[in-house]
């Protein structure tokens, strides 16, 4: 005898389910939100939750609620998600003592280029393939590579830093229409879903 396939039809209600019946949602429910510029996002599930924590998406100041009208309480704060945050802290923490490649691209030639040159040459091995980019083989830091180009360049320098071994992409000078275009495009699926 071939088991029983249940469909839910839209605008249809699913049918009663028998009392001995397991349900996956009740086990893990999606009730958990995370705060983000301001925005809460969600329902997630635990499960989806602990999946963020493992892949570094989720850092320890996170703001997360356990939903129910819960507070969003940074994400250490949780028991449940604590250990691995705290595992992904210590692999981060591992991988930044290894070398990694960037590129930076600067928006303007000339005196920009001499200032990124002066500011990241000794950051490790260095080179300038074309005007305005440069690849940079080092084990600082991508925050320490950021912050040195700050110091060296105007306060208005247009740049683009991409990291390879975290796959991050941070940039400076864009004007808010551009940052919002590379926020939209980075990470972006291919094939969106469709409404």
């Amino acid at each position: 005898m071939r088991p029983r396939i249940d469909r839910v039809l839209p605008g249809h209600g699913a049918r009663p389910r028998a009392d001995n019946t397991l349900n996956l949602a009740d086990l893990d429910p999606a009730v958990w939100h995370i705060l983000s510029r301001g925005q809460a996002h969600g329902p997630f599930t635990l499960g989806q939750l602990q999946a963020f924590a493992d892949a570094g998406k989720i850092g320890p100041l996170t703001r997360i609620s356990a939903g129910n009208g819960e507070p969003f309480l940074p994400a250490l704060d949780h028991a449940p998600l604590r250990g691995r945050i705290e595992a992904a802290m210590e692999t981060r923490a591992a991988r930044r003592t290894e070398a990694s490649n960037y590129v930076i691209i600067s928006g303007e030639g000339g005196v920009l280029s001499l200032a990124v040159r002066a500011a990241l040459n000794t950051f490790g091995q260095l080179t300038e393939p074309m005007p305005g980019t440069f690849i940079l083989r080092s084990d600082h830091a991508l925050s320490d590579v950021r912050r040195a180009l700050a110091a060296a360049t105007p306060e208005a320098a247009q740049y683009l830093i991409f990291e390879s071994r975290g796959a991050r992409l941070v940039w400076s000078g864009l004007p808010p229409v551009a940052a919002a275009s590379v926020r939209a495009v980075w990470d972006a699926p291919l094939n969106p879903p469709s409404d």
